[in-house]
């Protein structure tokens, strides 16, 4: 593998990892959201009907059921740690990915600068939780699409 072949798959190994990070944070944020309005929203029909008496005996069991099966998943998906998680992962990686970019564009390919890079970059990758696949490839393709069309557009 020659220099240029390595700072080429570095480079888009670390818009993969950027990007896929800045997209599972937004998931998880999402998912989170899914979860904690239908159980705000169950909790406050349940406390309601608790003291109105409101429903009927067998529509509040099953609201009282749905309503701790919500807040559980809530306490056990921590999907909004998670999302923090990969936001901070993004940030290292965009962190990572500028410098190194920054140091290609300048022309710094010393070995003392690539290792120094490399050492930051598995710091963070050890830190980073791990994506889900389907995002990592969503993004891979994005990534590749966009270099191909950048490839097309330089050729023409």
């Amino acid at each position: 593998m020659t220099p240029e072949m390595l700072i080429d798959q570095w480079r888009r190994g670390l818009r993969i990892s950027h990007a896929a990070h800045n997209e599972a944070a937004k998931y998880y944020q999402y998912m989170n959201m899914g979860l904690n309005i239908p159980g705000v929203v169950f909790s406050t029909l349940l406390s309601t009907a608790l003291f109105t008496d409101f429903l009927g005996k067998p529509q509040l069991a099953a609201l009282s059921v749905l309503t701790v099966v919500v807040t559980s998943l809530q306490s056990a998906l921590r999907l909004s740690e998670r999302s923090e998680r990969h936001k901070s992962a993004a940030v290292q990686m965009g962190e990572v990915r500028r410098e190194f970019e920054q140091q290609i564009v300048f022309e710094h390919r010393d070995e003392a600068v690539i290792e120094r890079l490399r050492k930051k970059w598995d710091a963070a990758d050890r830190q980073a939780p791990s994506i889900p696949s389907r995002i990592y490839q969503r993004e891979a393709k994005k990534v590749r699409d966009s270099e191909a069309a950048r490839s097309a557009a330089t050729a023409a």
